[in-house]
């Protein structure tokens, strides 16, 4: 709170006091700011659908989007909501591109559209709204298109000799599941020769091209390098974030790697973090979707333990990689778990605060 002394303009020489009383301070961007950064980071990945000429993906974004915004606008005529909650438009927007970006561009965007509408108002109406959903409306909706149409999601089959192999994303590649790009070999030598020679290690041609785009029928599983880049955006402008998806990342990665191999009679230690990291929407689920508002603890231990647990569950739902709806079911049972670490910190910060209240009572604070 801020004290200026001002003079009257009749000059009489009394002065006034003018309190400018400001409590609170932001300490990171405000969700109405954040859904803008995460729209345009969005929009890019749109925009690589269109220079890819994939418009059925984009027709199909469109409609969980048109969806997603009906359902908020009956949402708030039904609940007379104040005109200042303007932020949940920009919100509605990112929830329904998210969800049709983890949609096959197959399935048809009326049907898309009519189940996201329905299924986003239901969330809202039991769940809460945005402050206070305690599911990502985007996966639920997701859970129930697949419910819906499981054989337009897809799957890339990994044989035994695949998964017993060291390298399943190379095999992959070779048999032109993963399309090779004609820029890949240049960028795989100067790679070679200028990073990974100095570890002695190199990287064979495919894998520039599966960090760059994967083909996906699923828009969100497609430009890896794009949902890095923004995922450094987004993280930076809210580092608590972080937390959450290294841990879930390091989890997951680590259990493909020395763990996977012990399921599937692999070489021991050498299960493939590659095809885990780059298929299967992974990246994308760091970035967008597992920090979603009000479905994460509040606290840094809880953070931490919800990371574990959302890459513990990933390993045993998605498995080694390339599963259509595996992350979108993770996250969906990781929510329900969530509730779970909020109770217990509801319940500790309740107990923290009476016993202050008892030591201030008994003078000792």
């Amino acid at each position: 709170m801020s004290e200026n002394k001002t003079k009257t303009p009749s000059g009489n020489g009394k002065k006034y006091r003018n309190l400018i009383i400001r409590p609170f301070t932001y300490i990171h961007h405000s969700v109405g700011t954040e859904s803008v950064v995460m729209l345009v980071l969005l929009g890019i990945q749109i925009l690589m659908l269109a220079l890819t000429k994939s418009f059925s993906a984009i027709a199909v974004i469109c409609a969980a989007a048109a969806g997603s915004v009906i359902a908020n606008f009956i949402d708030r005529k039904c609940m007379f909501l104040k005109p200042q909650c303007y932020f949940t438009y920009p919100i509605s927007i990112v929830q329904g591109l998210v969800t049709g970006m983890l949609i096959p561009e197959t399935y048809p965007p009326l049907t898309v559209f009519l189940i996201t509408l329905l299924v986003m108002i239901i969330i809202k109406h039991f769940f809460g709204g945005f402050s206070y959903s305690l599911v990502n409306p985007s996966v639920f909706a997701v859970a129930v298109l697949w419910l819906a149409g499981a054989y337009l999601f897809g799957q890339i089959e990994l044989t035994a000799d695949m998964l017993t192999s060291r390298n399943p994303s190379q095999q992959l590649i070779e048999s032109g599941i993963f399309p090779t790009a004609a820029f890949d070999s240049s960028v795989t030598e100067t790679l070679n020769n200028a990073i990974f020679s100095l570890f002695k290690v190199s990287i064979p041609d495919g894998y520039a091209s599966l960090f760059w785009d994967t083909h996906s029928v699923i828009p969100a599983f497609r430009f890896n390098l794009v949902t890095l880049v923004s995922s450094i955006v987004l993280f930076s402008m809210d580092g608590m974030k972080i937390v959450i998806s290294s841990f879930f990342l390091a989890v997951y990665l680590l259990l493909i790697r020395f763990v996977s191999p012990v399921f599937f009679q692999g070489i021991p230690f050498q299960g493939d973090m590659l095809l885990a990291l780059l298929t299967g929407g992974t990246l994308f689920t760091a970035t967008f979707v597992l920090n979603w508002y009000g479905t994460v603890p509040s606290s840094l231990n809880g953070k931490i333990i919800y990371g574990i647990l959302a890459g513990t569950a990933a390993f045993f739902i998605a498995g080694c990689g390339t599963s259509p709806a595996g992350m979108a079911f993770t996250v969906l049972l990781i929510n329900f778990v969530s509730i779970l670490i909020q109770f217990y910190e509801n319940d500790s910060n309740i107990r923290h605060t009476k016993k202050l209240v008892e030591l201030s009572l008994k003078g000792d604070c």
